[in-house]
């Protein structure tokens, strides 16, 4: 009896051995036929399926918005509504979309939400792009507040009517609400400063594409208005010009009453001299009289000169308040000459230098015009035409002078009425041009860059900066010794005396105090105004 062997092929084997040991055998070949071997078996992973990444823009009005996915697909986005992004992204992989380029015209800000996540098995379209209109802050520069200690006294500032808010000290700040590109800022002063008055420049306009500051300046001030008891209760009838002595008195000439009067630096308002009606005698106080005096200026010994433009003369006051006759004849004419030998015609303003000689803007000769301490009278600059030339004093041309004032150099400065510039004669008697040009207008800038309207009194202060009323333009001028023109006293104000808002009108008098303050003589006002400025 045979045994029973069951055979099975070479190659059935193998594949058993493989399954269970997922190794090739060498030994194992095909059947009894030879050595044929069967080739090796690789394993492929299959690649994860991909998804379209995509959402919906709202709110876009403006051009150019770019979006980014995984910092490099970028897709153009011109409209509202749904967007996809070119190349899909992985089953597992990240997704991140952000704002590549913000759209402009109009500038708008949008913000990506539900952008980032890791992708799942199918295509997101749940990400929201919000575009708004682009906001910028709009905020103000006050300067002012900290002179004199009056910070935190008061000032509220307001934009567009509604968002205040309050400014204790100078600095740069920002109102709470930003405005939108496009749209409309107003800046105003809602409260003031006791004290103060502040005004507003660049206050107004449209929000472009960056911050907006304002410019608030506050400047100290005070008002007189008074009778001889003072304060205000007095009165002044077109006062015209104003000047100011080492202790603070202000001096007035009150032009409509034929008087110079004096304010004492606590607002005591007396008269110095003047019966108040027309005349042009000598004596003292109230004995005396002026006819319409146009021009003040003190020495420092208190004396007062006077240019008392319809009796065509040069009077000096004490401070004793006797009133005498420096030069003039009474009639108008252009003599030079000793006291009454000498002549003027209209003489408008005066100004005294360090040394008593006194300086006359002898404005219908077109003179400027020089008296010693003694009365002596000679021509300084101007041909008595009117017209307008540079150069030598005695070549030199003017056209109306109405104001004069010196500094502590010796320079005088003319204010030129009718060619509308600032003029300086120098120690050595040579006419420039500091500012100022044919063209006339409220234009700030630098000598012919800067323009003025009707030119009436100037002043200096201890720096040499000049300081012009320009009444065509209800305004005080600052002139520094560069010929930089800036506008200091705007025509408007909050008139703290008063409790009203406030309008200079047509000024004529300025002058400047050893601490800087400035006295204006706000003429159709009948008032007397005090401001401080701040430093730059």
């Amino acid at each position: 009896m045979f045994p029973i062997i069951s055979h099975r092929p070479a190659s059935v084997l193998c594949a058993v051995v493989v399954f269970l040991a997922s190794a090739g055998l060498a030994g194992c070949n095909g059947g009894d036929s030879g050595n044929a071997s069967q080739p090796a078996t690789t394993a492929t992973t299959p690649s994860p399926a991909t998804y379209a990444v995509g959402g919906t823009a709202n709110g876009l009005t403006g051009t150019g918005l770019v979006l980014q996915n995984n910092g490099g697909d970028d897709i153009a986005v011109a409209a509202n509504g749904a967007f996809a992004f070119a190349t899909p992204v992985a089953s597992g992989a990240a997704y991140a979309v952000t704002v590549k380029t913000q759209p402009s015209a109009p500038p708008q800000t949008c913000t990506v939400n539900n952008g980032s996540a890791t992708m799942g098995s199918a295509a997101v379209s749940s990400v929201t792009v919000l575009c708004s209109i682009s906001s910028y802050p709009v905020g103000a520069t006050v300067k002012g507040l900290d002179l004199n200690g009056l910070s935190g006294s008061g000032l509220v500032l307001q934009n567009n009517g509604a968002d205040d808010m309050p400014v204790a000290a100078d600095g740069t700040f920002n109102f709470k609400t930003p405005v939108a590109s496009g749209a409309n800022y107003a800046v105003t002063v809602k409260a003031q400063p006791h004290w103060n008055s502040c005004s507003v420049d660049n206050g107004g306009g449209t929000v472009t594409t960056s911050t907006v500051t304002a410019s608030v300046l506050c400047l100290e001030g005070w008002t007189f208005a008074g009778s001889t008891a003072g304060g205000a209760a007095a009165a002044f009838f077109h006062p015209i010009d104003v000047a100011v002595d080492g202790t603070g008195n202000v001096y007035v000439a009150d032009y409509g009453n034929h008087r110079i009067r004096k304010i004492s630096p606590y607002g005591a308002v007396t008269t110095l001299a003047g019966s108040g009606v027309a005349g042009s005698t000598d004596g003292t106080g109230t004995a005396a009289s002026f006819n319409l005096p146009s021009g003040v200026s003190v020495d420092g010994a208190g004396n007062v000169y006077v240019a008392d433009t319809y009796n065509h003369l040069i009077r000096k006051i004490t401070s004793a308040g006797v009133v005498s006759t420096l030069a003039g004849s009474g009639s108008s004419g252009s003599a030079d000459g000793t006291g009454s030998a000498a002549s003027f015609y209209y003489p408008s303003d005066i100004v005294v230098d360090l040394a008593g000689n006194v300086f006359v803007a002898d404005t219908y000769n077109h003179l400027v015009r020089m008296v010693t301490p003694t009365g002596v009278v000679t021509t300084l600059a101007g041909t008595g035409t009117a017209g307008f030339a540079d150069g030598p004093a005695q070549a030199a041309a003017f056209n109306r002078p109405a104001g004069i004032a010196v500094d502590a150099a010796g320079n005088i400065y003319v204010s030129d009425l009718g060619n509308a510039r600032i003029r300086k004669i120098s120690p050595a008697n040579v006419v420039t041009t500091l500012a100022g040009s044919t063209t006339r207008g409220s234009a700030d800038g630098t000598g012919a860059a800067a323009s003025f309207t009707s030119l009436l009194r100037i002043a200096t202060d201890a720096a040499g900066n000049v300081y012009a009323v320009d009444a065509g333009s209800n305004a005080v001028r600052k002139v520094t010794p560069a010929g930089v023109v800036t506008t200091l006293v705007q025509p408007s104000f909050y008139d703290w005396a008063y409790k009203v808002p406030a309008l200079l009108a047509q000024p004529f008098g300025v002058a400047v105090d050893a601490r800087g303050n400035i006295f204006v003589a706000d003429t159709n006002n009948a008032l007397i105004r005090m401001f401080t400025v701040p430093a730059p």
